[in-house]
């Protein structure tokens, strides 16, 4: 048995994308606190939380709507498959 076909399993997926989530949210908070501040013109720490942003909101919502549902094995059409 795989460790995402166990029973909390789908619990755990979901509370570790809403974690993610509110680590996107934060970044975003603080780049949004550095913006205000003043220019961000060239600013790495504003293109990685930015980045991080992004990236935490993208997976985070992944994770937290699809649950052990992200490791579900899809049919692709015979068009797209691999040359055996």
């Amino acid at each position: 048995m795989l460790w995402y076909q166990r029973t909390g399993a789908g619990a755990l997926l979901r509370v570790a994308g809403m974690g993610i989530l509110a680590t996107g949210y934060f970044a975003a908070i603080w780049l949004q606190s550095r913006a205000t501040a003043g220019a961000l013109n060239g600013d790495p720490l504003a293109y990685l939380l930015a980045a991080a942003a992004f990236l935490c909101g993208s997976v985070g919502s992944a994770l937290a709507v699809l649950g052990t549902h992200i490791f579900d094995r899809v049919e692709v059409a015979q068009r797209w498959r691999r040359p055996d």
